[in-house]
């Protein structure tokens, strides 16, 4: 077991008691919130194995971008001009050991959106606003150990393949009864495929605060999500995840990392929506640093910022200058204490 002195173990545990606190009361100061590039939290699993992840998310989109540029509401008119998103999204994820190369995941959100635009009809300008909450699209994937880690001074390799269900709300409306875009529905409607690669290889051993050593890792990955049609005939562009990354364990349950990552997406389908594409996707890339404390042997929590270094947005779309995440999660077997 891993010896932590008692005070710095305390801390510990009121980080935690933070975090329980943010994730209860919906929203703080250091609430996190829907990344626009999700983070790489996977562990790989031994048969019996089962790793419970709670997360919070948070993102404000309250700056209006064209390309890679800063600009203003209403820079390029259309019959209604993007203000600002806020997304918060609790997730629960499970991911259980099958065999010692094969794991099973399913993450299921929850998710709180605010949206505000100004709509124009005859030359009036109208603020519209929405505050909904409501299940998102779940998540199955299987991944694969090609290369199983055994230990962590081993390289490791491992495909995943899965599906994003249809499972999220895809009517919500504002008190006025207007149906939110599609766009920004918990839930899609579609049923869109995912396929990924990921790559941990040991660089070498790295001295701790107290003497000892431990292994520096250089983690990498990638993944596809090809969408299919969802509400009304729209469907999002696919999109090509990516990232690469490290952690510095320095002290024997602290680690530091940090995280490039990369969202590339193409442009979506209207469908019968009317809603101008030429808006949509683009490229975003993130230096993600974060912090992870080991609580006990079973026990951990997780805490990021994501800070943007390109945004490239295709036409004039809503960017954040900042993402939050913080994760709890809970490891054991089933098998052994």
């Amino acid at each position: 077991m891993k010896t932590r002195p008692k005070n710095l173990r305390t801390a510990g545990i009121l980080i935690l008691q933070i975090v329980l606190f943010c994730w209860m009361a919906g929203r703080c100061d250091a609430s996190c919130g829907s990344a626009t590039c999700p983070l790489n939290n996977y562990r790989s699993l031994n048969t019996g194995s089962l790793q419970l992840t709670l997360s919070r998310e948070y993102i404000n989109q309250d700056q209006i971008q064209i390309g890679s540029h800063r600009s203003f509401v209403g820079a390029i008119g259309y019959d209604h001009d993007e203000v600002q998103t806020i997304n918060e999204r609790t997730n629960v994820e499970l991911q259980i050991g099958l065999a010692d190369r094969l794991s099973l995941m399913i993450d299921v959100p929850f998710v709180t959106r605010q949206h505000s635009h100004i709509h124009h009809d005859q030359g009036e300008s109208i603020l519209e606003t929405w505050r909904f909450s409501g299940i998102g699209d779940a998540i199955i994937n299987a991944h694969y150990h090609f290369l199983p880690a055994g230990t962590e001074n081993n390289p490791e390799l491992s495909f995943q393949a899965g599906m994003k269900l249809p499972t999220g709300i895809t009517s919500a409306k504002n008190q006025a009864g207007e149906e939110a875009e599609a766009s920004i529905q918990p839930g899609s409607g579609s049923t869109d495929g995912i396929a990924g690669i990921y790559f941990r290889q040991p660089l070498g051993s790295v001295p701790m605060i107290n003497g000892e050593f431990s292994v520096l890792p250089m983690i990498a990955g990638m993944s596809d999500q090809v969408n299919g049609t969802g509400t009304n005939g729209w469907r999002f562009g696919n999109t090509v995840f990516a990232y690469i990354g490290t952690s510095y364990q320095f002290v024997d349950w602290a680690n530091f990392m940090v995280q490039i990552n990369g969202r590339f997406q193409d442009f979506a389908d209207a469908g019968s929506t009317q809603e101008p594409v030429e808006n949509t996707g683009g490229t975003w890339i993130f230096v993600s640093p974060g912090l992870r404390i080991d609580l006990s042997d079973y026990l951990s929590a997780t805490a990021y910022v994501q800070l943007p270094v390109l945004q490239n947005v295709h036409g004039i779309q809503q960017t954040s200058r900042y993402n939050l995440q913080m994760n709890i999660t809970f490891t054991s077997n089933i098998f052994h204490e």
